[in-house]
């Protein structure tokens, strides 16, 4: 029985430390190459904040931002919340002025049911805010094209509309990113043949069990999902999906799972 109770303390303990680290914010870096730009660009991918704060008036996250030295920032929807007001998402959006920002919506900033007053804080706070359409931008010596679609809320037929829409803009002759939510979608991604697809979503399957499961669950997936966080080669590119930057989903903690900004480099060949 004392043995039994010294088991259950212990591991009382060992999951409160795995709590505790889920809500410390790591910087995850990925590296993919391509025949089509020359260099290296640097992307940096924000997914998932909820309107969590990382610090007094964000510093945590713009520090890690920063160190990093993106070219462009890309965020892959949620960053607002239904729920938690919207001021730590406008604080960032502030801090991050210096940089190029691209932004597609998420679920539940169409659940806040405020979705036209959230983009519209989102441009005249700097952001390019992609609704089914394609950008050509040109950073150092590369042009490249940066497309993004609403969230797959807005229904199936706008939903894949806007994704024809990109496919059809985009020169494909350039490297081209598709800024996306959801990663469950990835064989309509397949087909149109992105270079690199950019998401979220899933907050890491929220539970990890190192060495195991890369995650439990996650929405619109379910248990053991097959996109929970990583990088994936989808045959004709790579999708990378953010294990997203809040500390907790409706108040379910992260286990062995921590909010993450993810850092991008594409390597020319």
């Amino acid at each position: 029985m004392k043995n039994m109770k010294n088991i259950l303390i212990l591991l009382s303990v060992y999951a409160f430390l795995a709590i505790l680290r889920g809500r410390k914010l790591s910087v995850v870096r990925h590296k993919i190459y391509t025949g089509k730009i020359e260099g290296k660009l640097r992307l940096a991918l924000l997914s998932d904040l909820h309107s969590f704060s990382h610090g007094k008036k964000q510093e945590k996250l713009v520090r890690a931002i920063d160190d990093s030295n993106p070219d462009i920032i890309l965020m892959a929807g949620d960053i607002a919340d239904h729920v938690i007001p919207h001021g730590n998402t406008k604080i960032l959006l502030r801090r991050l002025g210096k940089y190029p920002v691209f932004y597609v919506s998420g679920n539940h900033e169409y659940k806040s049911g405020e979705i036209r007053e959230i983009k519209r804080f989102f441009r005249e706070l700097g952001a390019d805010v992609l609704e089914g359409v394609n950008r050509k931008i040109s950073i150092g010596n590369n042009m490249l094209n940066i497309s993004g679609v609403d969230d797959a809320i807005i229904g199936a037929q706008r939903f894949k509309k806007q994704l024809l829409n990109c496919a059809a803009q985009a020169d494909m002759r350039l490297f081209t990113i598709l800024l996306t939510h959801r990663p469950e979608k990835a064989n309509l991604y397949k087909k149109l043949k992105f270079d690199l697809v950019l998401t979220g979503h899933t907050h890491g399957g929220q539970v990890i069990i190192p060495r195991y499961f890369n995650g439990i669950y996650a929405v619109n997936q379910g248990f053991l999902p097959k996109y929970a966080g990583g990088h994936y080669d989808m045959g004709c590119g790579d999708m990378i999906v953010s294990r997203g930057l809040s500390k907790s989903s409706r108040g379910l903690p992260r286990v062995f799972n921590r909010p993450e900004l993810v850092i991008v480099d594409v390597c020319g060949t």
